[in-house]
């Protein structure tokens, strides 16, 4: 869900990145969060609590808060954090949480960003998007299911290379598997730990997002659309789409012209 929500996210502009320090037993609740945060707890822990989840913030564990989201936070043991704030059309009301193995890398980048909103170099403002997309970049790499061998991710590359290319064609886990050494059910088990995803689903996702470029752009009529993306007719296109994105291709169409 998380990997779903933060590829998704376009960030308009960073508004602030800040050291903050917190005592014992400070607490605050949020309602409605305007914007999105990072939170790094480099020194002691922080518990948030939202819809019944409770997640720490501490130097083993980024928080990121949402636009959207409501919560409350209660310092458990004193020490500062790094925060990042950015604007971005993106909601989600659930608050994420990573495990990182190693902060020394991230903890750089915070560091950068923060120089870079303080000096206002000539191109700070895009410097300082790119080095917020490469923390969010490292948080989502980070939760790979599990450690493919080079060989075996590199064939399973080449079922994703060939979905990438072909996404509008007759694919199927037998036709995938076909293109790896592999079974088909040692096939989708591996592409699994590898994206985290079904081949099915990646496929899928897969064309939906295409359909979402293609909606916005002067490419013919829905079933036009439909045809391009592999789909049988336009009522199975307009249902899956619907189904995954909460409105018909009309009303995500109307939406993002209104």
């Amino acid at each position: 869900m998380y990997n779903d929500v933060l590829s998704n996210l376009v960030i308009k502009k960073v508004l602030s990145v800040n050291t903050i320090f917190s005592d014992k037993g400070a607490n605050a609740k949020k309602i409605n969060r305007p914007c999105w945060a990072i939170i790094l707890k480099f020194e002691g822990e922080t518990e948030y609590k939202c819809g019944g989840k409770t997640l720490i913030s501490n130097n083993e564990n980024i928080v990121i808060l949402p636009k959207g989201s409501s919560y409350e936070w209660v310092c458990k043991k004193a020490g500062r954090f790094f925060t990042v704030e950015f604007s971005c059309d993106l909601c989600c009301r659930e608050i994420m949480s990573f495990p990182i193995s190693s902060n020394e890398k991230i903890i750089k980048a915070f560091k950068q960003l923060e120089y870079k909103l303080i000096a206002k170099s000539p191109f700070y403002k895009l410097e300082a998007t790119k080095l917020t997309y490469d923390i969010l970049l490292n948080l989502l790499s980070s939760t790979a299911k599990s450690y493919l061998p080079k060989d075996k991710r590199d064939k399973i590359q080449v079922a994703l290379d060939f979905m990438a290319e072909n996404y509008a064609s007759s694919i199927t886990n037998d036709s995938l598997a076909a293109l790896t050494p592999f079974s088909t059910v040692y096939f989708r088990k591996l592409f699994t730990e590898m994206t985290g995803l079904s081949p099915m689903v990646y496929l899928r996702n897969i064309r939906i997002n295409k359909a979402k470029q293609m909606l916005k752009s002067d490419y013919g009529s829905i079933s036009d659309i439909a045809v391009s993306l592999g789909y049988s007719n336009i009522y199975e296109f307009s249902r899956t789409f619907k189904k995954h994105t909460g409105l018909s291709p009309t009303e995500y169409l109307n939406s993002s012209t209104s």
